[in-house]
């Protein structure tokens, strides 16, 4: 049997601990002297330097009492500059949030600003979407009801949980001029660090590629980058889910890790497409837009919204997914052609008419060509810093976005009809803004509220930056009605709208900017809109007369003559022309 050990504890005298008492004493007229001693008191109790009399020895790795002390004095400081670093964040952060409430504010109008006519089409518009709530109520209600009964009542229990996901997520835009021309000489890091050893692919269409891709990938090259370069066919023609799942499989087919980026390097529609894929490969890894067209430094590339086309209509299929980063240089925009130029402008005008009274001074103002850096820059710039202080207040567009859909619940329908086999007009997406613009004016007016001014400075703007102001004479009122349920703010009550109450300013109810708008009015809007027979539009999108130039002039008013309006598109002898 193992001798058993038994350990006394005893409460020893402080003298046998301590040894004889110190002559303090004698120090108390000295407080220098006295404070070193309380020092050396308190260290002698511890056993932290010359070790207590009864109490253990300092071990040999134990630092002295001196390092130790500066080691935790550093450490102290550290914690308390981050502190400090936390406390400007959290009042930044405060501040921001209040400034937001101030953004929120500026765009709506008080009653006491409205006139008459636009106060009772505010009483009137706020009284129909009442009758919508409680229509989508009662639908909501009795579908639940009719749910409910079969669904939730069964003997099978379960155990819940939950979890929250999600934070919100900032994208720095940079606007530098030459970055495409040479990113190894950027002065602020383009693609992270972190992805230095992964594979780096860029998106780029056939176009840009011939100008100047090899370039921009051998910059990344030279900075020790591992890139693959992806050429997709122009325009909105790339945006289809079998253009998606191709691409998809050639990276994953190449090879990718959690690590890698994917870089836009061109229009709008090669945003979208490399912004699809990099959200849903491996459940989203890294990307980054380059935009090379004025359209995609002003709207698409500005965006967490990354989407590819269905046969329905634009932009049906995709996800909200933020970009690390935005890299914009005005310098490519001396190379696009002349019509490119007006594309972009559609969307520009658009903010100009609904959200901004200064960039719609600017293009007042200007007078020299379209293609002017300065003025180009000046305009790109403005138009990011409305895109991104928008998208900071209201990122799903519930609210105050909704500027950024203005023109588009008609330019949508239109813009795909366009696109159609044997239409005699492929708008892009610039023009058919435009025009979409041109047709909520006429609608605004109709409802009371605005005057017919603000028609008459839509059609003025428009024409001033050579974009159309008339729906291609093949299409339909129709077809273009028939295309509104796909919208991606319609409900099964109707069609709701973000209308003007005044040229830079949109009406709203209750802070609300998304209003009901009845089928007739929209219709009416859209029969004023429609050109005369006959009447050319020289469209600019993928397969349109400014971009392919396929058919002479003459050729374009031939077959213009032929069909009945709205029937372009059955290809019975109509050239696919403009």
């Amino acid at each position: 049997m193992s001798p058993t050990h038994v350990v006394t504890m005893r409460r020893e005298a402080s003298r046998e601990l301590l040894g004889e008492a110190l002559e303090f004493v004698q120090l108390a007229n000295d407080p220098a002297a006295l404070d070193a001693f309380r020092m050396d008191y308190a260290s002698y109790r511890l056993g932290a330097s010359h070790g207590a009399k009864g109490s253990r020895p300092q071990r040999a790795d134990e630092a002295p009492l001196g390092e130790r002390e500066t080691k935790l004095a550093a450490q102290l400081k550290k914690t308390t500059e981050e502190l400090v670093k936390a406390r400007r964040r959290v009042d930044e952060l405060t501040k921001s949030m209040r400034d937001l409430d101030a953004v929120r504010a500026s765009y709506a109008t008080d009653d006491a600003e409205l006139n008459a006519v636009q106060l009772q089409a505010r009483a009137s518009i706020r009284d129909r979407a009442e009758k919508r709530r409680v229509s989508r109520v009662r639908r909501v209600e009795s579908a639940t009801a009719a749910v409910s009964r079969a669904s939730g009542a069964g003997p099978i229990e379960a155990s819940n949980y939950s979890f929250a996901t999600g934070a919100p997520v900032t994208t720095d835009v940079f606007v530098a001029r030459g970055v495409v021309a040479a990113p190894e000489r950027a002065g602020f890091e383009v693609i992270p660090l972190a992805s230095a050893s992964s594979p780096i692919f860029v998106f780029t269409d056939e176009t840009v590629d011939g100008l100047y891709a090899n370039r921009f990938v051998s910059g990344f090259e030279k900075m020790g980058y591992v890139v693959h370069k992806i050429v997709i066919p122009d325009g909105e023609d790339a945006k289809t889910l079998e253009v998606y799942a191709e691409l998809s499989d050639k990276v994953l087919s190449i090879g990718i890790d959690k690590l890698s980026v994917l870089v836009s390097l061109g229009g709008g529609a090669v945003a979208n497409v490399c912004g699809f894929i990099a959200s849903t490969l491996h459940r989203g890894i890294g990307l980054i837009h380059f935009p090379t067209t004025l359209l995609a430094q002003c709207d698409a590339a500005i965006s967490h919204k990354q989407a590819v086309n269905a046969p329905h209509g634009k932009n049906l299929v995709g996800s909200y997914y933020a970009p690390l980063k935005i890299v914009v240089d005005p310098d490519v925009l001396q190379t696009l052609d002349d019509w490119l130029l007006p594309d972009g402008m559609g969307e520009i005008v658009k903010h100009a008419l609904c959200q901004d009274r200064k960039l719609l001074k600017m293009l007042d103002d200007h007078d020299g060509p379209l293609a002017d850096p300065d003025f180009l820059e000046r305009v790109v710039r403005r138009t990011i810093e409305l895109k991104c202080q928008v998208i900071d207040i209201d990122p799903k567009e519930k609210r105050e976005a909704v500027v950024l859909v203005y023109g588009h619940t008609l330019g949508h329908p239109v813009e795909a009809i366009s696109h159609r086999p044997g239409s005699l007009c492929c708008l892009s997406h610039g023009q058919a803004v435009a025009i979409g613009c041109v047709v909520a004016a006429r609608v605004a007016v109709k409802m009371g509220l605005c005057d017919a001014f603000v028609i008459t400075r839509t059609v003025a703007l428009c024409r001033k930056y050579e974009l159309p102001v008339q729906i291609p004479a093949d299409q339909s009122a129709d077809r273009i009605m028939a295309k509104l349920p796909y919208n991606k703010t319609w409900t099964k009550e109707g069609t709701v709208m973000c209308l003007l109450e005044g040229v830079g300013r949109l009406f709203n109810v209750d802070q609300q900017y998304l209003l009901p708008v009845s089928d007739a009015v929209i219709r009416e809007a859209v029969v004023e809109t429609m050109a005369p027979p006959g009447t050319v539009i020289r469209g600019a999108g993928s397969s349109g007369f400014l971009r392919r130039n396929k058919v002479s002039h003459n050729d374009i008013l031939e077959v213009a003559d032929k069909p009945v309006p709205g029937a372009g598109w059955s290809g019975d002898g109509a050239v696919h022309s403009c």
